[in-house]
């Protein structure tokens, strides 16, 4: 883990009537820490997620961050969505700024925070076209642009790739890794795919069961900045197969294996 825990879920459970989501899920993330979760279908990482960001409430155990006990979402956390969410009515920087307004922030603080992150997500000379007028890949960014722009100490990613082209999501994946190199916070990235996972994370969470809880955590010892090469490596390839096999063998009892 990279610097004190920023997130702590402790003992995290979750049920919905009958239906047990989340069990004694433990986990945490570092301040300069990427933690990628993965899982099968239905196993619970939105709803993970969701508590994370104050959504959902949990049943039992409790979730920290910076020390503070999550019982509603907290200004120093930021999310971002599989679908991009921007309201089509608004413009590109009217999107971007709209939390900061929300917060009545400065009008001059707007201009130099909304003009930096659409800078940093390469939108420069968008800031007056709608949604429909970008590509989905576009939206994507401005989506991360708004996350960006207040400035949060913890940034909830939700598959936010999943629903753009195999080209564009790849592109996207190492521009989210330069943003981080440039503005390194604690980042908690679900995700379906294996290898999105490995590429993106300090530490990769593996969930499994219904009830959710973890099967294994892996290490990631990949160099940052991670440049493309990177997944042609042996560390890299073997680490996924790791991770393959922490998803789909069933391990004996129901301990989670743990990789330092």
């Amino acid at each position: 883990m990279n610097g004190d825990a920023r997130l702590v879920v402790e003992n995290a459970s979750l049920r919905y009537g009958a239906l047990d989501v989340l069990s004694a899920l433990s986990l945490t993330v570092g301040e300069r820490e990427i933690v990628s979760i993965v899982g099968p279908s239905g196993c619970g990482k939105t709803t993970l997620l969701r508590c994370v960001g104050g959504l959902n409430q949990l049943n039992g155990g409790e979730i920290r961050i910076d020390g503070q006990r999550v019982e509603k979402p907290l200004p120093i956390v930021s999310m971002v969505f599989q679908h991009f969410g921007l309201f089509p009515w608004k413009n590109l920087w009217s999107n971007i700024a709209y939390g900061l307004a929300l917060k009545h922030t400065p009008k001059d603080e707007i201009e130099r925070r909304v003009s930096a992150a659409i800078e940093l997500v390469g939108l420069k000379g968008f800031e007056k076209s709608y949604p429909h007028q970008l590509s989905g890949g576009m939206q994507q960014r401005a989506g991360l642009a708004r996350a960006l722009v207040m400035e949060p100490k913890l940034l909830l990613m939700d598959e936010p790739f999943s629903a753009i082209d195999a080209q564009t999501r790849e592109q996207l994946q190492f521009e989210l890794l330069r943003i981080w190199d440039q503005r390194p916070t604690a980042m908690m990235f679900v995700t379906h795919s294996i290898d999105e996972a490995v590429l993106m994370g300090d530490r990769v969470v593996v969930l499994a069961g219904r009830p959710s809880h973890v099967r294994a955590v892996r290490t990631v010892k990949l160099p940052r900045p991670r440049e493309r090469s990177v997944v042609a490596s042996s560390a890299f390839i073997e680490l996924r197969e790791q991770v393959w096999h922490d998803l789909f063998d069933q391990p004996a009892g129901n301990g989670a294996r743990v990789q330092q």
